[in-house]
């Protein structure tokens, strides 16, 4: 949008003396980190701190670029160019502080080796530096699916030809389908093929279809191709994700496994809230062609990082129940496990894939923004849950009311996603996603929690590693009907109103649950159960 009000000739050299402005900052943080690296460290133990930081950076780089640029400029492409750098500065601060995490690790584990290796054989060390590595390799991968999240359904309209039946409001949205179904079909198999082969092996194994789906998913020129390397990439993410989850469970005792997932979700919301806003500044600047050949190089990068910082593991390490059709049988003859899933778990990932992947960046598409634009609008999405995600699950644990937690965050998000119809365009679409952030910091990991309250006696029959495989399975089916149930109600009623409909989804299905799970809560959860269920890779 900028560079359609400004000559080219004029924002060139702009944006040469802004990126020197932004090297010169990020030289300086550089330094402050070898200089004072307890500072990171500190700011590594609060999402607040880790904010405050990046704000201060943010400050120091955006009034010497008001200084230097204010008269060279118009305001509107000022602010434009000050927010993508401003975008840039934040990413090249969460990849710093991620690298300085792996830094960290390295020195603790040399100090202590031969003691560690005299009562653990090595397994604590590896723990140690394998929780750094894998935490940087996922970090990696993600982000290279999520920089094509503020484009994709606009990349899938550029691509589509006529086919009978199908519009191309719904074409748009049948590649974000079509790879959460798969990502569920192949989850399985990737399971199998970690315990066979070990998580390590898997890892590298799961990363090649993925930078083969990248590059043919940049070099696609009909949807029918896109589709095709959309899939690969699908399963290379399911097989990186579930081999992420089993290293944790090979590498972490007991007692570390929580934090060890805690190292997992944290690179995939970090991942998320960098991946999107990057994507769309290359999108704008390189093209969307440019902008997927960027993702397979980030995830051959991963690649390279799991095979340079994780320690080899031994296949068949951790024992796997394998789940059998009559296991999902007989967690479905429980009404709460059904109202559970029917009411938040999978409205919670049919807004995520349904709202957010596609009406979102469609609708403000149509209203003029450009990706780079899309972009930061997403980024809300991930910096709430960054913000008050920690602080959401230790007061939900403090408390023990995760029923209350997850009914609150439905409400919320329905609420807030038909603020759109008071206040169309872009104000309420911003307040949609910024209250659709708030839900899922307030139901993601309370729903995690309620499994093993609601399904106490499946537990103890199936295992909760197999109850949780078919609960993970089961709420996919959400992330599978969200873009298509959005891509319908677009096609029938338009964007606007479509937004609004998911919004009454929503609330109508919050209002639901408080009904059946506050009104009669189910017995206090315990932690052992979770953190089982949790790394057993499922």
């Amino acid at each position: 949008m900028t560079s359609s009000l400004v000559p080219h000739d004029t924002l060139q050299p702009v944006r040469e003396q802004l990126m020197g402005l932004l090297a010169v900052v990020a030289a300086g943080l550089g330094a402050l980190a070898v200089a004072v690296p307890s500072l990171f460290h500190a700011a590594s133990r609060s999402p607040l701190r880790s904010l405050a930081l990046a704000a201060a950076a943010m400050g120091a780089f955006s009034a010497g670029a008001v200084t230097i640029f204010s008269t060279a400029l118009d305001a509107g492409a000022l602010r434009g160019l000050v927010a993508d750098s401003a975008v840039v500065l934040i990413v090249c601060l969460l990849a710093v502080f991620e690298l300085l995490l792996l830094l960290g690790a390295r020195p603790a584990v040399a100090g202590r080796t031969a003691m560690v290796n005299r009562a653990t054989d090595g397994r604590e060390t590896d723990g140690v530096k394998g929780l750094a590595g894998i935490r940087i390799a996922l970090f990696l991968f993600m982000m290279a699916e999520e920089l094509s999240r503020s484009f994709l359904p606009l990349y899938a309209r550029e691509l589509y030809t006529p086919v009978p039946g199908l519009s191309e409001t719904l074409m748009m949205g049948l590649p974000i389908g079509l790879f959460m179904l798969l990502v569920a079909v192949f989850t399985p198999f990737a399971g199998a093929w970690a315990d066979r082969y070990g998580s390590r092996r898997t890892l590298l194994i799961g990363t090649l279809p993925a930078v083969a789906g990248f590059i043919g998913t940049a070099l696609s020129h009909s949807i029918v191709e896109l589709l095709l390397w959309r899939g690969a990439c699908a399963l290379g993410y399911a097989v990186m994700f579930i081999g992420a989850q089993g290293f944790i469970a090979r590498h972490t005792r007991r007692e570390e496994r929580t934090r060890g997932m805690a190292q997992f979700v944290a690179a995939v919301i970090v991942a998320g809230l960098c991946g999107a806003s990057m994507g769309g500044i290359l999108a704008d600047h390189a093209g969307y062609r440019a902008t997927f050949a960027v993702s397979a190089v980030l995830a051959l990068a991963a690649a390279v990082a799991a095979a340079t910082l994780l320690p080899a593991d031994r296949a068949g390490s951790v024992e796997r129940r394998p789940v059998k059709p009559r296991d999902y049988a007989e967690m479905l003859a429980n009404p709460r496990f059904v109202a559970l899933l029917l009411f938040s778990s999978i409205p919670t990932k049919l807004m995520l894939t349904g709202y957010l992947f596609y009406l979102v960046p469609v609708s403000l598409h149509a209203l003029g923004q450009t990706p780079a634009e899309i972009g930061r609008i997403l980024m809300i999405y991930g910096l709430t849950i960054v913000v008050l995600g920690p602080w959401v699950s230790r007061a939900a644990d403090r408390s023990g009311r995760h029923a209350l937690f997850a009914g609150t965050g439905g409400l919320i998000g329905g609420a807030g996603m038909l603020v759109v119809l008071l206040a169309p365009g872009v104000p309420g679409i911003l307040a949609g996603v910024a209250a659709l952030g708030l839900a899922h910091a307030l139901n993601n990991a309370t729903q995690l929690a309620l499994v093993p309250d609601v399904c106490r006696a499946e537990c103890d029959r199936l295992g909760p590693t197999s109850v949780f495989a078919v609960y993970r399975l089961l709420e996919r089916g959400g992330s599978v009907l969200g873009p298509l149930l959005a891509a319908a109600l677009a096609d029938r009623f338009g964007f606007q109103p479509a937004l609004g409909a998911l919004g009454i989804l929503g609330a109508v299905c919050g209002a639901a649950f408080c009904a059946v799970f506050v009104l009669a809560p189910p017995p206090v959860s315990t932690p052992d159960a979770v953190a089982d269920a949790a790394g057993g890779g499922s």
